[in-house]
């Protein structure tokens, strides 16, 4: 790659300029900037890291250069193209894609503080209920003002033990310990909630429309100050796919394994099954597995799904935490020597959602349910 073709620094809008500066300058062709622009959207809008597609995009603008050729002849419409790299980081298990639910230090903070600006608006809204006769409005405490963000903290907590442990473990291990970090948090919430609401200062409950904008600048600030970490760009070339490549039997079992959990499509039993016969076709081919199927991601996504699997799963986890969220808003109205309707509504609202959830992957269960018992039936002689 050429000098001038270096990926810069900062994100955003950037990229999308100096691609467009890097297309326009091979060709003096507006159409091979909007090309690359359309081209750059759609990796991004995938996932793929935005450096990683930027220097994807910069590779392909050389072959422009030097043929004088436009990127739609040489490479076809951007879409097009587009999925077919994106197929290619994929099966060569490249570490190219962003999941915005595995989160870091820094993304786990910026979402605690948004959505925290979020549930403070359910605070607001819970103030409306005390306008109803023979009611007036609460007070808002030192606990109250902190409540949204605990309880943003215990969801953003449940999310990130969930995303980073169904890679490692079975799904009902990884159930556990999700519904037992948000059992965990929610708790110490309550233990920090409750004490300050008796004590402290304590103003008109109308000053909770602040902690909306107050949570919302906070979010914001805490996103320009603190830069996440800069990844190296991982372009597709054969370099590349060639390091991908270059992994042990074991190695190989083990991502290929945290792949399929991430999946979430199969279960464990499947999983083992289809590795082990993988292990055996191999060693009876006198060949490694990476040799024999290529990266182990590539062949994690390229099994079938069993399709009842996922929404079993998802309908025991969301009923799960239906019952959880239920449980401790009982336990709140229970404890509290003045139930204020904001901290009921909140429960209410997590309570529905889960519900909600629940029912939605039960008929999804169901319907994926019925083909595949149809199926086994027509089987029998």
């Amino acid at each position: 790659m050429t000098p001038e073709h270096s990926a810069p620094e900062t994100g955003g809008s950037s990229e999308k300029d100096h691609l467009r500066a890097a297309y326009l300058t091979a060709r003096q062709e507006p159409a091979d900037a909007d090309w690359a622009e359309h081209a750059l959207v759609t990796l991004v809008f995938a996932g793929v890291q935005i450096d990683v597609a930027e220097e994807t995009l910069l590779d392909a603008v050389e072959l422009v250069q030097d043929s004088r050729e436009g990127p739609e002849d040489l490479y076809g419409p951007a879409r097009d193209w587009a999925l077919q790299q994106i197929e290619v980081m994929q099966s060569e298990g490249l570490e190219a894609f962003d999941d915005p639910l595995r989160m870091g230090p820094r993304d786990a903070t910026v979402f605690t503080l948004g959505w925290a600006s979020a549930l403070s608006a359910v605070l607001v809204a819970s103030n409306l209920l005390d306008l109803l006769p023979g009611r007036e409005v609460g007070d808002l405490t030192v606990g109250l003002a902190l409540m949204p963000l605990l309880l943003s903290a215990a969801i953003v907590a449940l999310i990130c033990v969930y995303k980073r442990a169904s890679r490692r473990f079975p799904f009902p291990v990884t159930a556990a310990l999700a519904v037992l970090t948000l059992a965990i948090t929610s708790v110490t919430a309550a233990l920090i909630i409750m004490p300050l609401g008796q004590t402290g200062p304590r103003i008109t409950g109308w000053w909770a429309a602040l902690l909306i904008p107050g949570y919302g600048i906070l979010c914001w600030t805490t996103a320009k100050l603190w830069r996440g970490p800069q990844a190296d760009p991982v372009p597709v070339t054969v370099g590349t796919i060639l390091d991908a490549s270059s992994v042990t039997d074991e190695a190989w079992l083990d991502r290929a394994r945290a792949t399929l959990r991430e999946r979430g499509e199969m279960s464990e039993r499947r999983i083992s099954a289809v590795l082990h016969e993988a292990e055996d076709h191999a060693r009876d081919h006198g060949r490694t597995l990476v040799a024999e199927f290529s990266s182990p991601e590539g062949y994690a996504r390229s099994l079938p799904r069993e399709p009842h699997i996922r929404p079993r799963r998802m309908t025991f986890l969301y009923g799960t935490l239906s019952l959880l969220w239920l449980a401790l808003g009982a336990s709140v109205a229970a404890t509290a020597d003045e139930l204020q309707p904001w901290r009921l509504l909140t429960f209410v609202i997590l309570v529905l959602l889960c519900a909600w959830e629940t029912s939605r992957h039960a008929r999804q269960w169901r319907d994926a349910t019925i083909p595949e018992a149809l199926a086994r039936r027509g089987q029998e002689p």
